[in-house]
């Protein structure tokens, strides 16, 4: 190779480099509006951490795989969640509260930051370990979310080297499926699928969905992600497991340009 041609690739592989580490920063979410810095007691997770005064906190807007504190089966990536957040964060942390304060559980949920005031969620992202996640009204930062997620997706990193397949289990699912049927009734939208799954639009979040819209969904393919229940008490004609969905986010018809 010639002095020349050596000097070509080296300029081009600075420039790659530059290219790609500019692509992920602009997916990196940085802070708007103020900003509470806070000790931290410990890192639960890959989205859960403790506060020295007794707070428990989730991070909005991203679910990491579960670790299994009891017997050690953890999901896959789910160690590696853990070990990434705790990295990026020191003895402090900066929050944001969310718009809905609190869970079902009683933590706080709160947008986290690290010392130069970037998002953790968006980070967590970007390396593919976690998926993004629509809950209103805790919606800031969604498309900054959704491009740190599409960094790690059109890369297939972390989780994205799996392919989404549904599986009948409790908890948080994100997967493919054909609707076949769909009806509305007092219970809100309800989307049959390929699958032993319907997926349920509720009636607090219908604003969200205009009719011509979900009808639209019919016979099409689509990525759909949300916590998912067994029901207890069923006709047999009626679908095993429920996926609820609050978000058109987290429900959309399957583009050609989707690398996974």
């Amino acid at each position: 190779m010639t002095v020349i041609a050596l000097k070509k690739r080296q300029v081009f592989l600075a420039l790659f480099l530059f290219l790609s580490f500019a692509a992920q920063a602009d997916s990196l979410c940085s802070a708007t509006g103020k900003l509470e810095k806070a000790a931290i007691k410990r890192v639960v997770d890959g989205d859960t951490i403790h506060l020295t005064d007794g707070r428990k906190v989730r991070l909005v807007g991203i679910n990491t795989p579960e670790l299994d504190h009891k017997k050690g089966n953890h999901e896959p990536y789910a160690v590696e969640a853990t070990r990434f957040l705790r990295s990026r964060l020191d003895q402090y942390v900066y929050i944001q509260t969310a718009k809905d304060g609190r869970d079902r559980y009683g933590r706080y949920l709160y947008y986290l930051f690290d010392k130069d005031r970037i998002s953790l969620t968006s980070q967590l992202l970007s390396q593919g370990l976690g998926y993004r996640i629509a809950v209103p009204p805790n919606l800031a930062y969604q498309d900054c979310f959704e491009e740190a997620e599409n960094l790690a997706r059109n890369a297939r990193k972390g989780l994205w080297q799996t392919r989404l397949q549904w599986q009948p289990k409790a908890g948080f699912a994100i997967s493919r499926v054909t609707i076949t049927s769909i009806t509305h009734n007092r219970g809100g939208w309800w989307l049959e699928t390929d699958q032993d799954l319907v997926i349920n639009l509720s009636p607090n979040v219908i604003d969200y969905w205009p009719a011509q819209e979900v009808f639209a969904l019919e016979g099409k393919d689509v990525e759909v992600r949300g916590w998912q229940h067994h029901r207890k008490s069923r006709h047999s004609e009626f679908k095993a497991w429920v996926l609820s969905v609050r978000h058109p986010n987290d429900l959309f018809e399957i583009k050609a340009s989707l690398n996974h």
